[in-house]
Protein backbone atom coordinates (compact mmCIF):
# COMPACT_ATOMS: atom_id res chain seq x y z
CA UNK A 1 0.00 0.00 0.00
CA UNK A 2 1.00 3.34 -0.56
CA UNK A 3 2.16 5.22 2.53
CA UNK A 4 -0.97 8.16 2.43
CA UNK A 5 -3.47 5.10 2.01
CA UNK A 6 -2.18 3.19 4.83
CA UNK A 7 -2.13 6.09 7.45
CA UNK A 8 -5.98 7.08 6.22
CA UNK A 9 -6.42 3.33 6.89
CA UNK A 10 -4.81 3.66 10.53
CA UNK A 11 -6.72 7.00 10.67
CA UNK A 12 -9.93 5.04 10.50
CA UNK A 13 -9.10 2.40 12.75
CA UNK A 14 -6.72 4.04 15.04
CA UNK A 15 -7.15 0.84 17.65
CA UNK A 16 -5.12 -0.76 14.96
CA UNK A 17 -2.27 1.39 15.47
CA UNK A 18 -1.67 -0.07 18.72
CA UNK A 19 -0.15 -2.82 17.51
CA UNK A 20 4.12 -3.70 17.24
CA UNK A 21 5.85 -2.43 13.88
CA UNK A 22 6.95 -5.58 12.35
CA UNK A 23 3.10 -6.04 12.06
CA UNK A 24 2.27 -2.39 10.96
CA UNK A 25 5.51 -2.93 8.88
CA UNK A 26 3.65 -6.15 7.22
CA UNK A 27 0.22 -4.88 6.82
CA UNK A 28 1.75 -1.65 4.40
CA UNK A 29 4.15 -4.03 2.42
CA UNK A 30 1.33 -6.54 1.58
CA UNK A 31 -2.16 -5.03 2.65
CA UNK A 32 -2.83 -8.98 4.39
CA UNK A 33 -4.32 -11.96 2.29
CA UNK A 34 -4.34 -15.40 1.53
CA UNK A 35 -1.45 -17.58 2.96
CA UNK A 36 -0.92 -20.79 1.46
CA UNK A 37 -4.48 -22.65 0.85
CA UNK A 38 -6.33 -22.27 4.28
CA UNK A 39 -4.76 -19.28 6.00
CA UNK A 40 -5.56 -15.47 5.81
CA UNK A 41 -3.54 -12.85 7.72
CA UNK A 42 -6.12 -10.16 8.09
CA UNK A 43 -4.94 -6.34 6.75
CA UNK A 44 -6.01 -3.62 5.35
CA UNK A 45 -7.44 -4.88 1.91
CA UNK A 46 -9.57 -7.27 3.79
CA UNK A 47 -12.93 -8.05 2.14
CA UNK A 48 -15.75 -8.37 4.35
CA UNK A 49 -17.89 -10.32 1.71
CA UNK A 50 -15.25 -13.11 2.16
CA UNK A 51 -14.65 -12.74 5.82
CA UNK A 52 -11.17 -11.25 6.19
CA UNK A 53 -12.14 -7.91 7.12
CA UNK A 54 -10.28 -7.30 10.07
CA UNK A 55 -12.68 -5.01 11.69
CA UNK A 56 -15.56 -7.22 10.79
CA UNK A 57 -13.58 -9.87 12.34
CA UNK A 58 -12.16 -8.28 15.58
CA UNK A 59 -15.86 -7.06 16.35
CA UNK A 60 -17.57 -10.29 15.85
CA UNK A 61 -14.64 -11.90 18.36
CA UNK A 62 -14.66 -8.86 20.72
CA UNK A 63 -18.55 -9.74 21.41
CA UNK A 64 -17.98 -13.32 21.68
CA UNK A 65 -15.61 -11.94 24.60
CA UNK A 66 -12.59 -11.80 23.06
CA UNK A 67 -10.43 -9.52 25.73
CA UNK A 68 -9.94 -6.09 24.01
CA UNK A 69 -6.02 -6.04 24.08
CA UNK A 70 -6.22 -8.65 21.52
CA UNK A 71 -6.28 -7.67 17.89
CA UNK A 72 -6.82 -11.02 15.35
CA UNK A 73 -5.03 -10.50 12.54
CA UNK A 74 -4.75 -13.87 11.24
CA UNK A 75 -7.62 -16.89 11.08
CA UNK A 76 -6.80 -20.34 9.57
CA UNK A 77 -5.79 -23.83 10.99
CA UNK A 78 -5.62 -21.38 14.03
CA UNK A 79 -6.73 -18.17 15.40
CA UNK A 80 -3.75 -15.68 15.61
CA UNK A 81 -3.63 -12.18 17.56
CA UNK A 82 -1.40 -9.67 19.19
CA UNK A 83 -1.64 -8.22 22.50
CA UNK A 84 -1.87 -4.73 21.78
CA UNK A 85 -1.24 -4.39 25.85
CA UNK A 86 1.92 -6.32 25.99
CA UNK A 87 3.31 -6.01 22.06
CA UNK A 88 3.22 -9.91 22.22
CA UNK A 89 1.85 -12.23 19.53
CA UNK A 90 -0.60 -14.72 20.86
CA UNK A 91 -2.43 -18.27 19.54
CA UNK A 92 -5.52 -17.79 20.77
CA UNK A 93 -8.25 -21.28 21.35
CA UNK A 94 -11.05 -20.24 19.15
CA UNK A 95 -13.69 -21.27 21.55
CA UNK A 96 -12.84 -19.29 24.59
CA UNK A 97 -9.87 -17.09 23.42
CA UNK A 98 -7.21 -18.30 26.14
CA UNK A 99 -3.91 -17.94 25.01
CA UNK A 100 -2.49 -21.06 24.00
CA UNK A 101 1.17 -20.03 22.73
CA UNK A 102 3.11 -16.77 22.71
CA UNK A 103 5.30 -15.36 20.80
CA UNK A 104 8.14 -12.19 20.68
CA UNK A 105 7.82 -10.99 17.34
CA UNK A 106 6.16 -11.71 13.97
CA UNK A 107 8.67 -13.96 12.30
CA UNK A 108 8.75 -15.99 15.65
CA UNK A 109 4.85 -16.48 15.47
CA UNK A 110 5.18 -17.33 11.44
CA UNK A 111 8.09 -19.44 12.29
CA UNK A 112 6.66 -21.31 15.16
CA UNK A 113 3.11 -21.66 13.24
CA UNK A 114 2.61 -21.37 9.24
CA UNK A 115 6.15 -21.98 8.67
CA UNK A 116 6.26 -25.32 10.60
CA UNK A 117 3.20 -26.16 9.47
CA UNK A 118 3.87 -26.00 5.59
CA UNK A 119 7.49 -26.55 5.21
CA UNK A 120 7.27 -30.35 4.32
CA UNK A 121 4.66 -30.13 2.33
CA UNK A 122 5.73 -27.26 -0.23
CA UNK A 123 9.10 -28.22 0.27
CA UNK A 124 10.33 -25.21 2.37
CA UNK A 125 14.08 -24.93 3.15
Amino acid sequence: MDSASFQAWLDRNRWLGRCPADLLAFWKETGGGDVFESETILGPLGDPQLGDDIVAVNSEMHSRGMPEAFVVFHIGMLVSAVNTASGVYVELAPADFHVLRQFASLEEWYSATLRAEYRQRYGLP
